[in-house]
């Protein structure tokens, strides 16, 4: 009877320990902006693909707003991971290096869009994926 007791107390605290930090991954406003940033670049994807340039266009600007909203943001992996001192700071810059990198590039992609190039287009998807590749490697937190 006890460790019938005990086995279910300790499955309660796992199942609830798990909840809990999942509650606190998906919480964060940088959770957010990503979401929006994954559903806008379906959208945007949708809207190159049937030619509509200019409403592409529109997408990337979105685009450019959430990253510079996410710039900001500090990722749940950082505090998951309790990093400090020079140690948080070297991840935070480099976080914001692949923020700021795929803002350019995501510039560089609405000249393209409005230009009509659409072998630029083709690359410059290609190098949002590797920056969504190296993001989500570097900085997305596994819970």
């Amino acid at each position: 009877m006890n460790k019938g007791l005990l086995v279910a107390t300790i499955l309660s605290i796992s199942c609830s320990s798990f909840a809990f930090a999942k509650s606190a991954c998906d919480e964060t406003a940088l959770r957010g902006y990503m979401a929006n940033i994954k559903d806008e670049m379906r959208l945007m994807s949708s809207d190159v693909k049937s030619g509509d340039n200019d409403a592409a266009v529109q997408r990337v600007d979105t685009l450019i707003s959430f990253f510079e909203k996410a710039r900001n943001e500090t990722p749940y992996k950082f505090s998951a991971n309790n990093l400090q001192g020079s140690q948080l700071k070297e991840q935070k810059a480099e976080y914001t290096k692949v923020v700021d990198d795929t803002i350019v590039i995501l510039k560089k992609l609405e000249n393209a869009l409005q230009s009509g190039d659409t072998s630029q287009v083709k690359m410059l998807f290609g190098e949002i994926g590797g920056q969504r590749k190296l993001g989500h490697g570097s900085f997305k937190a596994n819970c």
